[in-house]
């Protein structure tokens, strides 16, 4: 047996893991606090710190996709000259509208804006574009007796331990085949130990899933983690057709009945607008996919009419943390944080989550600062950081939406707007409280107990829609918008945990799920020769990272881990 390749390490004060708002915030805001700390007279000065934040994609921003509607009290409160400063807005919300759609044709516009909906004085953003805008001016950044190292490509492999306590990350190595064994331009992951690693991956981070099965850190939670699953297009459109900050936001078809999910379109900078469409996983329908119903909500007339003389120029997609305030798990543990969608802070009555996250992460710079002049990175000591997030105007936010999932779990029911109406007069209690304490993956039912046919598949429903390559898109025709790029010598990244016949039970009661909720046609049954039964084949490179495969399998068979060396998405506009 070869000897384990020897691993460089590195040592830090604070590690951050992802490069998304919250981790740049946390960052950004704890810079800010050492300045202002080694600037006061008397005191004892911090200095020779190292500050290290680690991407998984090749560049900051290529991964970050969301909506956005940006609410910018928490970016006000980072960087009060924010717009000033160069901040890529697309517009300020201006004109709404919220369509409860009934068919193809059909739908009624709300006359009224529901409060918690109203977007005036937002802004509609670009998320790829603002966190390479953060990056930028923390990179540029120099502060005295602090050195920050901004490491894209260095996807976190595993955590590292010690006594029980988190003490950094392993990331992974690159250069390795297809069979994990090393190649000539092998090069071992690196070993970044810190005093304290703040986790803020995303929706079902890697990491996160390892801290949850060594921590149990959702055990005292009320509910499981629940999540959305988003596709999204940016299409560039004729001159003047719609105004940047104009937003509207629409439920129902093209949607079952009772089912849970919506669409969006906005007006963008420079004649372009970002049209998608978000399904909650915790569907029971074991065919919901959100790229068809993008494709088919293009022919509605209200959207017909904006995209008509257009072209999709971007494609991407994402699973979306919705669980909030019900589904937080433990904030803060021995040596560690968690912030942000891989927290759930996610606000599922405003559909916003970016704004949360931000006042995660300084909230979380605040704890940090005292932890560096204490020494003190014990559990008690980080719990300062979750109690202020909790008891801040975002932690409250959470609390007074945190039925808001539950009550929308069945779709634009006429007891939801009932319901809705009674949260926000009582602060977030309705009668019976939030949703079932049941995982996305265990919601999905059978074929026979959703459609009453036992043993079909998509196809056996029908054709569904038909891609024309320029205004219906395929998905690999959308894959090729989103740039997505992976080394195909490298292991695939997406493991399959149990026996096959996982998947092929799975086919045979389900219909095989992943092949129709993926967004990329990264899965396909196949029935080799010779009689045998079907099988899974990945298509890994095809992977665009949205992780539902992780969240929404019935048989819990898939885990995703990163790929190797950056490979995934190249975001520029999403």
């Amino acid at each position: 047996m070869s000897p384990a390749p020897s691993r460089e390490e590195l040592a830090l004060d604070v590690l951050f893991v992802g490069g998304g708002p919250a981790c740049l915030a946390a960052l950004w805001r704890l810079l800010d606090l050492v300045e202002a700390h080694n600037r006061r007279p008397g005191v004892r000065k911090l200095e020779g710190l190292c500050f290290g934040l680690i991407e998984k994609a090749e560049g900051f921003g290529d991964h970050a996709f969301s909506g956005a509607i940006l609410d910018p009290s928490s970016l006000r409160e980072l960087c009060p000259d924010f717009l000033a400063r160069g901040f890529p807005s697309e517009g300020v919300v201006q004109a709404e509208e919220v369509w409860v759609l009934s068919s193809d044709h059909g739908g009624v516009k709300l006359p009224v804006l529901p409060t918690f909906l109203g977007n005036r004085g937002a802004h509609v953003v670009s998320l790829s574009r603002m966190v390479r805008w953060m990056a930028e001016l923390i990179g540029a950044r120099e502060v005295p007796g602090v050195e920050v190292l901004l490491l894209p490509g260095f996807a976190g492999q595993e955590v590292l331990w010690e006594g029980g306590r988190v003490a950094g990350v392993r990331t992974a190595d690159r250069g390795l085949d297809g069979e994990g064994r090393p190649r000539v331009d092998h090069q071992p992951g690196t070993d970044l130990k810190a005093r304290v690693t703040v986790f803020g991956e995303g929706p079902r981070g890697h990491l996160a899933r390892e801290l949850e099965a060594v921590l149990g850190l959702q055990a005292q939670s009320p509910h499981p983690q629940v999540f959305e699953m988003g596709v999204k297009e940016v299409w560039e459109l004729p001159e003047g057709r719609l105004l940047p900050g104009s937003v509207l936001h629409c439920t129902g078809w093209p949607q079952e009945e009772g089912e849970s999910g919506g669409g969006f379109l906005y007006g963008l900078s420079g004649n372009r607008a970002a049209l998608g469409f978000v399904v909650s996983l915790d569907t029971r329908d074991p065919f919901a996919d959100a790229h068809e119903c993008l494709q088919r909500l293009k022919g509605h007339p209200r959207f017909a009419e904006v995209l008509e003389g257009g072209r999709p120029v971007e494609y991407g997609a994402k699973a979306l943390a919705i669980g909030g305030w019900h589904a937080m798990p433990r904030l803060a543990f021995e040596g560690g944080m968690l912030l942000g969608d891989a927290a759930q802070m996610v606000d599922a009555a405003r559909l916003k989550g970016i704004h949360l996250g931000l006042k995660a992460g300084l909230c979380a710079a605040e704890c940090l600062l005292d932890a560096l002049l204490e020494d003190a990175f014990d559990e008690l000591s980080l719990q300062r950081y979750a109690e202020a997030f909790r008891m801040s105007w975002a932690g409250q936010e959470l609390r007074a939406s945190r039925g808001v999932h539950g009550i929308l779990s069945r779709g634009p029911e006429p007891m939801a707007a009932l319901k809705l109406g009674l949260s926000r007069v009582t602060g977030g209690w309705v009668p019976g409280g939030g949703r079932a304490p049941q995982s996305d993956a265990d919601r999905t039912s059978t074929t026979e107990a959703y459609y009453g046919k036992p043993g079909i598949h998509r196809c056996d429903l029908g054709p569904g829609v038909h891609p024309d390559g320029r205004w219906i898109l395929g998905k690999l025709d959308a894959l090729f918008l989103s740039g997505t790029r992976h080394d195909e010598r490298q292991p695939c990244h997406l493991h399959l945990v149990g026996d096959p016949g996982i998947c092929a039970q799975c086919h045979a009661t389900m219909g095989a799920p992943c092949t129709v909720f993926c967004p990329a046609q990264v899965y396909e049954m196949r029935s080799p020769s010779g009689g045998e039964g079907p099988r899974l084949e990945i298509a890994f490179a095809n992977c665009l990272h949205c992780k539902t495969c992780d969240i929404k399998c019935p048989g819990r068979n898939v885990i995703w881990t990163p790929p190797q060396g950056g490979g995934g998405p190249r975001y520029t506009l999403c």
